[in-house]
């Protein structure tokens, strides 16, 4: 009899190999939450500013209304997310900015894993995870991110970016080369999701059909073939959000062909010069800024558009041509391109370039620098002192701008610095510095911004404000009769009449405070602050009228509920 033949080792992993991957996969996680929320930790007590304000949690019209209410408009899931916040932690800006860096550490992990899948596909075979494990990184410190994480409005991007990411992996992952039934149904959901987060995630159409047509070969029709399921589902849906879309710009007063100021192609010109800038913050993000100044091109040549469009035509040029050489880094260009699409085409926006715009888009520039990371050889220690001193910088650069969120003051004020066309960043400084009690520094920035905007409205207001902090009554009341003449606003007739009454004024306040009704009916404030006028008056049938209008408008003012009670007491005991 022949020897008994021994079983050969077996091919599946051990468990101790599996237990081992699953504790690796669990510390880096870990040690992406660590370094997070570490970087982001200066921002984490920042308050609400900026756009925050328009947000529902800001609102008290809002605050305690039904899910159904914040629900109700162009994008439900934002704001679902925001009731979520606001219903189990309260008003605290703590929570708010804790779920923003949550949600980019968890978008880190699905780039990981996209970069991962982007890698094989390219033809990679070695040190793929460390490469990927890199790149997410890199999005994770990269401090052109901060804006879409510490500003708790980004978080429009950075939760819309992370249902594109989930949709993204899923799709990149399916066990087979054909996309099932399920899986499309999948996707589809979660781009549905990341549509109703923030529109310009229909961008995620573009990026699914550019990967298509790039893996496995370069412009080819393989990949669409092989999904025909995905886009036989996906045109039905892609026309009812291009509707939705449309609609949204035929509406907005921010967006859309009826923009006033710049055309469909002056536009295209000024984001020929943009997408460069972008390219430059991803290289070398110094210069950061909220809120930029940056100058609509009205011809090709103003700016230097035409070079820019030269330049941006020979990239693409490029691309068609070295796409078989180099397919990660043309792939990387195209993702880019094609996720900034839907804000930096041919589709005027009111803010021509806006950095948390950059969220996911970085991601194609990760792609490139993949790419001339394999190309590049460099001795190791070279390579490892590069990178030691490129994550340095950027954890550096994010912690700093983290600070600044801290503190919106420096944040404005670097905004303003850098503004010559752009009043918000000096309305938004002089404000925060208001805020904080701190009336006399508002003054030089605010006679900047009065030199360079002297027909703002918004800045008379705020130097109103100021004068009104230190005392300074008459200038005030002329601030405020300037602001109401350069438009009439409601809130200007309405803070001209309160200013009126601390300079004993009740003839100009009570004219003061009628015209700020008559401007704006539906302004709660304006009947509330006539009410007080009247009730000074000792007139408590007109008093009650107007406080009853409040309330009408306005269910939750507990001044005006206070006030009419008491105007009622006093008519009680004014007939006895």
């Amino acid at each position: 009899m022949g020897k008994t033949r021994k079983p050969g080792p077996s091919h599946r992993p051990s468990q101790n190999g599996s237990r081992k991957t699953a504790w690796l996969w669990a510390a880096a996680l870990a040690s992406a939450f660590v370094i997070g929320f570490f970087l982001y930790s200066p921002a984490m007590n920042g308050p609400f500013l900026f756009d925050d304000a328009g947000l529902p949690f800001a609102q008290s019209t809002l605050q305690d209304r039904p899910l159904s209410d914040w629900v109700s408009g162009v994008r439900p899931v934002l704001m679902f997310s925001y009731w979520v916040n606001r219903t189990l932690w309260g008003d605290s800006p703590v929570s708010y900015h804790a779920i923003n860096v949550l949600i980019h550490v968890l978008n880190a992990a699905l780039v990981f894993l996209a970069l991962r899948r982007l890698l094989a596909l390219s033809g990679w075979t070695e040190r793929i995870a460390q490469t990927a494990a890199a790149g997410a990184l890199v999005f994770l410190i990269h401090p052109l991110q901060t804006e879409s994480v510490s500003y708790i409005a980004g978080r429009s991007e950075s939760l819309a970016a992370f249902f594109m990411l989930l949709a993204y992996v899923v799709f990149l992952y399916r066990p087979k080369e054909s996309i099932s039934w399920m899986e499309c149904i999948v996707v589809l959901a979660l781009f549905a999701l990341a549509v109703k987060t923030k529109e310009n995630a229909v961008s995620l159409a573009g990026i699914l059909f550019l990967t298509d047509v790039f893996w496995p070969a370069p412009f080819s029709t393989r990949g669409l073939r092989r999904n025909w399921r995905l886009y036989a589902l996906m045109i039905p849906g892609g026309m009812v959000a291009a509707a939705s879309v449309f609609r949204v710009l035929l509406t907005s007063r921010s967006a859309g062909f009826s923009l006033r100021g710049v055309t469909w192609y002056q536009y295209g010109f000024t984001q020929a010069r943009a997408i460069f800038v972008y390219i430059r913050l991803a290289l070398f993000p110094v210069g950061l800024s909220i809120d930029r100044d940056y100058a609509v091109s009205h011809t090709i040549f103003e700016h230097g558009a035409i070079f820019w469009l030269i330049l941006l035509a020979g990239f693409l040029a490029a691309c068609f041509r070295l796409r078989r050489k180099y397919p990660l880094a043309c792939f990387g260009l195209l993702f880019f391109l094609a996720a900034l699409a839907p804000t930096s085409s041919i589709v005027p926006i009111a803010d021509p370039l806006v950095e948390r715009r950059m969220y996911l888009p970085l991601l194609g520039l990760i792609l490139v620098g993949c790419e001339l990371s394999r190309r590049v050889r460099l001795t190791a220690p070279v390579a490892w002192s590069a990178a030691a001193l490129a994550v340095t910088a950027l954890s550096g650069w994010c912690y700093t701008r983290n600070q600044q969120f801290g503190h919106p003051e420096t944040l404005f004020a670097e905004a303003a610095s850098q503004s010559t066309h752009n009043a918000r960043p000096y309305v938004h400084l002089a404000h925060t510095l208001y805020e904080e009690n701190r009336c006399a520094e508002e003054i030089p920035y605010l006679e900047r911004a009065d030199g360079l905007f002297p027909r703002s409205d918004e800045i008379q207001m705020e130097w109103a404000g100021a004068m009104e902090c230190l005392g300074n009554m008459e200038e005030a009341a002329r601030r405020l009769r300037l602001a109401a003449q350069m438009n009439p606003r409601s809130d200007a007739w309405e803070m001209l009449g309160l200013v009126y009454g601390e300079m004993n004024k009740p003839d100009e306040s009570g004219a003061a405070l009628r015209m700020a009704v008559q401007v704006k009916p539906d302004s709660p404030s304006a009947h509330r602050s006539l009410a007080i006028w009247y009730e000074a008056m000792a007139d408590y049938d007109a008093a009650e009228r107007e406080y009853s209008r409040s309330l009408a408008l306005d269910g939750r003012d507990r001044a005006a509920s206070l006030g009419l009670l008491r105007v009622r007491q006093l008519r009680a005991r004014k007939r006895q």
